[in-house]
Parts: structure tokens; sequence; C-alpha cells
């Protein structure tokens, strides 16, 4: 009796031992449950409940990933900017092409004009409705001057354009022609053999062809025209010397001007978001080394910068996106309609009780159209995501850049586009 209530005894203690073990493994847990949705932040936008943005993003990016470098850039300063006083002239100028297998003008009063003068000053005079002017065009002809140009020298590009009813230039002649500036002065002379590497053949018309290649009435003078005046400014005793940049921004001018004073102490100042003045040394100009001076200037490195923009051209659906561009939390979806139209063909039978020649058989054509809604996925974007990771995102949607050009203005609308959009 006595055995039995001992053993009774530890049989209790053995299970109320147990229970106490388990209670205070299940306290423990909640309090580790507990701290650890302490650490977990909640989430403040119901849109993003249950969803991890950044992990979505990324998902969808790493499906079809496109690399991004995120180092910066250094370029030269001479690749994107250009020296007062060292500019390009453009000239122009009107004359005729000779020598053509009856490709010209036929009888463009013009040209008739134009030939007619022309002899008057070899003292030949003929009247303009005798002439015959199928071999001989009327052409503008135009010619680019380098930053810096002396007397005689050949401007190798000079193009010249039909302005009348010619249909080849193949196998002309430039006369000579004199090619006036912006001043209205003439600066250069045209003359010689052209050539347009161009090929017609064939006249079309009923039973034939015609076959043309490259385009016929534009060409290029071979020798180039002949410069009658020095282009260009002596710089080598400026004192001053003065950038500009081809696309205009503050923090890029500032940048420049303080890597030319990391070479050159003090020499360089930013005038305004397109100006940086330069001083040349004295020491400099004393030694005749201006151009040194310049050279290496030219040659200097440094980080450009710019807004953040997405210039896109909706004719040929061109998008080009700024690395700068930023996206603040937002969810993208964009879906699409097809509209399906057929025809369908049918037959319409009179009625059996119908009498004969009192109605026929009639053919009825159906139009049916369905409209289908494409599904579309509801893509989160966290904030400041770059542009490397949205164009993933747009990527695996699928998205033709006609798309992207909406859900870009969708996009700056809702106010989560931090960039400039611009139209082409």
């Amino acid at each position: 009796m006595f055995l039995r209530f001992i053993f009774s005894l530890l049989v209790a203690a053995t299970t109320l031992s147990a229970q106490t073990k388990s209670d205070k493994t299940e306290t423990k847990k909640e309090e580790k449950d507990k701290k650890k949705d302490a650490k977990s932040p909640k989430k403040e936008a119901d849109l993003f409940k249950g969803v991890d943005p950044k992990k979505t993003a990324k998902k969808e990016a790493s499906k079809k990933k496109v690399k991004f470098s995120s180092s910066k850039l250094k370029v030269r300063i001479k690749d994107v900017t250009r020296m007062k006083g060292v500019e390009k002239y453009t000239l122009i100028g009107y004359g005729i092409v000779v020598g053509l297998n009856g490709t010209g003008d036929g009888d463009t009063e013009m040209t008739q004009r134009t030939v007619k003068n022309l002899l008057e000053n070899f003292n030949i005079k003929v009247e303009e409705g005798n002439l015959k002017i199928d071999n001989i065009a009327a052409v503008m002809v135009t010619a680019t001057i380098n930053e810096t140009a002396h007397k005689g020298d050949q401007l190798k590009r000079c193009i010249v354009s039909t302005i009348g009813d010619a249909e080849s230039l193949t196998g002309g002649t430039l006369m000579l022609t004199p090619l006036l500036g912006s001043d209205g002065k003439i600066w250069a002379t045209a003359q010689g053999p052209i050539v347009n590497n161009s090929i017609t053949a064939g006249k079309g018309g009923a039973g034939g062809n015609k076959i043309q290649k490259n385009h016929p009435t534009v060409a290029q003078l071979t020798n180039g025209a002949k410069l009658l005046r020095d282009v260009g400014i002596d710089i080598n005793h400026s004192d001053t010397l003065t950038l500009y940049l081809r696309n205009p921004d503050i923090t890029t001018v500032v940048n420049i001007a303080e890597s030319i004073n990391k070479v050159f102490y003090g020499s360089a100042f930013a005038v305004n978001s397109s100006t940086c003045e330069i001083r040349v040394p004295q020491v400099v100009r004393r030694e005749n080394r201006v151009m040194k001076f310049i050279s290496k200037i030219e040659q200097l490195e440094f980080t450009p910068d710019r807004k953040a923009k997405i210039v896109f051209n909706e004719r040929t659906g061109t998008i080009v996106i700024g690395s700068n561009v930023k996206i603040s939390a937002v969810a993208i979806s964009h879906g699409n309609i097809a509209i399906n139209i057929k025809n369908i063909d049918s037959i319409s039978q009179p009625s059996a009780f119908t009498r004969q020649g009192e109605a026929t058989t009639v053919r009825i054509n159906d139009e049916v159209t369905t409209v289908t809604e494409k599904k579309a996925d509801l893509i989160p974007v966290p904030d400041t995501m770059t542009v490397g990771e949205l164009v993933n995102v747009l990527n695996n949607l699928k998205v033709t850049p006609r798309d992207m050009m909406i859900i870009f203005h969708a996009l700056r609308d809702a106010g989560a586009l931090h960039a400039e959009l611009e139209s082409m």
C-alpha cells in the first residue's frame, strides 16, 4: 500500500514537470515572435500589402536583365565645348551644270535665261526660245569652311543640288560658280566635274521598268571649292579664351572650370550656364605657347552633368531615357484591348410557300465584331528606382515603345516621375 502511494506521487511529479517545461517553451516562442514583429516595420501604403515592391521589381527585372554601368563618365573638354572665334562658316552659290546626257532641265525658263546671260558674257547673243537645254541643269552649290582656313585652300565637301526639273546630274560639269557668305561677299569659287554615285536605267512607261540607285539629283564636286580669303582669328596674343558648351548646364560648366583650375590654378571661372572664361597666363603669351596651352585644356577630362530627361519621338517610336531619371513608389499596369472584325457570308433563301418569280436567293454579308481585353499584370515599383531597373521591368511586361510613352505621361501626371518629358 505504501509503495503504491509513493509510485503515484512520482507519476504526478513527472507530469507536472513536463507541463511546466511545455509552458516555458511556448512562452519563449511567443516572446521571440513579438521581438520579430517589433523589428519588421509595418507597410504604410495599402497598395503594397502582402507585396514587397523591391523583391517584385527585382524579380521582374531579373527575367531579362539589361546591365547598366554605375561608374561616372569622364569626357574631354574639347568634345563638349567650342571655342569663341573658332567656328565653321557656310557658303552658297547659284550655277549651272553642263554635259548631261539628256537629263537636264528641258525648257525651264530660269535655266534658259541663265544660259542666255552666260553666253552674252562671251559676246554670243541668242533668243531664249531657240535654246535647247536638255543637257543643262540649274543648281545650288553649298560648301563649308572649317574653323581655320587660308586663301587658296580647297574646300573638300562641296554639294551640288538641282533646283529645276533635271532628272540626273550624272556625268555633268559645274561651270564657274561664285560662293557667297552670310555677309554677301564672295569667299570662294567652285568649278569642275561632279560625281553622285547613282545609276538610272530604263525609261519606264508601258512595257518597261525604270531602275534607280541612290539619289541622282544631288552630287559632290570632285575637286571642291577654292577659298579666296583667309578665315579665322589669331588667338596667339589673346589674354582670355572663351569656351561655349554645346548643351548648357550650370553644374557641367562649373565642373569644367574646376578641372582646369586643378592644373592651371585660378585661371578659369564659370560665367553662366553655357560659358566658361579662361585667363591665359602672361608667361604663356610671352613665350608664344598659347596653342600648347589650349591643347592641354582640350585634353582635360571632367564629369558632365545633365537634367533628368526622357526624350521620345512618336513618329519613329524612339525613346531615350537619361540616367538620372528617378521613379517614386507606384504600381504600373497597362492592358491592351484587341478588336477583331470578321465578315461572314450567308445565303438567304425564300420561304417554301413563296410564289415563283416573287422572291430570289440573296447573298448577305454579316460583319461580326469581337472585343478582347488582354490580361495586364500590376507591378509595384519601389522608391528611387533607377532607369535600368525600370527598363528591365517594362521589357519583361512586353511593353512597346508607344505604350512606354503613355506610361511615362501617366507617371508624370501621377507625380511619380521626377524627370522632364520632351517630345521631338
